[in-house]
């Protein structure tokens, strides 16, 4: 598969139930075949609060993460790593958030996927932990912005958020100054198309 095809993925995860997890929640995923789980992003209250608590909260053997998307994700932990053989996470905005982190958290148990695909990541790490453990494990990330998305750029407050790699560069800008437009998960789709 493609990036394209996982960015494909990223957009069904929005509208199709969730495997594990409430719909009306920021604690989702979708389990679209053996080995591939994806999460949807930001699309009700219970995101936008995730989305909006940056604390960062220090995690053993992750560092020191963004409080939101860590909640979100340790609310649905356990049945994600019940799960057998995770070959790739994938998400688009706090869906890539939580697909890093459940990245991360398989290779903390011994069970590294083989990538993770993050469309249009906000930064969960403030120290680069992440970034070490994924790289420790063989991990292919692919984190993308398309053209002047601004969400990779946040959250930007009192810590040094990073991403857990370089992002990739897709696209052309909609817009020439950061914005959401580029965001949506169909320029990503789009733009990946063409790469």
């Amino acid at each position: 598969m493609t990036p394209a095809d996982y960015a494909r993925l990223a957009a069904r995860a929005y509208t199709e139930p969730p495997t594990i997890g409430l719909a009306s929640s920021a604690s989702r995923a979708v389990v679209f075949s053996p080995g591939v789980v994806g999460f949807p992003g930001t699309d009700n209250l219970a995101c936008w609060l995730a989305d909006l608590d940056a604390r960062a909260v220090d995690v053993p053997g992750m560092g020191r993460l963004h409080a939101g998307f860590w909640d979100a994700f340790q609310a649905i932990s356990m049945p994600l790593l019940a799960l057998s053989a995770v070959d790739v996470t994938l998400g688009h905005s706090e869906g890539a958030a939580l697909a890093l982190l459940f990245g991360a958290q398989l290779c903390l148990a011994g069970r590294p996927p083989k990538a993770v695909y993050a469309f249009e990541p906000p930064r969960v790490s403030a120290d680069g932990t992440i970034a070490a453990l994924f790289a420790a494990h063989g991990v292919t990330l692919t984190l993308t912005q398309n053209g002047n998305d601004l969400v990779p750029a946040v959250p930007r407050l009192t810590e040094k958020w990073q991403h857990a790699a370089p992002l990739q560069k897709i696209g052309r800008a909609a817009l020439p100054f950061p914005n959401v437009q580029d965001h949506y998960i169909d320029r990503v789709i789009a733009a990946l198309a063409t790469t």
